[in-house]
C-alpha cells in the first residue's frame, strides 16, 4: 500500500482539528448518530433543507482522526447541494474526496459519516 502523502495528511489533521462543521445545528430538520461499536467512534450529523431544496449539514462526534476528518471532508463538499444529487452519492465519492489509501487503512472509519448521511436522507424522507 501506499504511504498517505503529505498534502492528503495536512487536510486531515485541519478538519479533524479545526473543522467548521464540527458544531451542533441550531435550526435543523433531521439528525442521526451512527457508530462503530468496535473502536468506538460516534458521527451525528444534522441537516437542514431549505426552501429551494438546498442544504445544509453539520455534525458532531467523537473518534479517530479518520473517522472524524472523512466526515468534515464530506460534510464540505456536499454544502449547498440538492438532496437528489446527495442521494447518488457514492463509495466512489467518498474515495475521490479522502483517496483509497486513507479508506483502506481503516474502512469502517472512513466510510462512518457517508454511512450516518445516507441514514439522515432516509430519514428526511420518511419523515417529508
Amino acid at each position: 500500500m501506499d504511504r498517505i502523502d503529505q498534502e492528503k495528511l495536512e487536510l486531515f489533521l485541519e478538519h479533524f482539528e479545526n473543522s467548521p462543521y464540527r458544531r451542533k445545528m441550531e435550526i435543523f430538520d433531521v439528525e442521526v448518530e451512527g457508530g462503530n461499536p468496535g473502536c468506538g467512534d460516534i458521527v451525528k450529523i444534522y441537516m437542514k433543507v431549505n426552501h429551494d431544496n438546498t442544504t445544509e449539514f453539520s455534525f458532531e462526534g467523537s473518534g479517530c482522526t479518520i473517522s472524524q476528518a472523512s466526515t468534515s471532508i464530506l460534510i464540505e463538499n456536499i454544502q449547498g447541494k440538492k438532496i437528489e444529487e446527495i442521494e447518488n452519492i457514492d463509495l466512489n465519492f467518498l474515495w475521490d474526496l479522502i483517496g483509497k489509501d486513507v479508506y483502506t487503512l481503516r474502512p469502517n472509519c472512513a466510510s462512518l459519516g457517508l454511512n450516518v448521511l445516507k441514514a439522515v436522507l432516509k430519514k428526511y424522507k420518511r419523515l417529508k
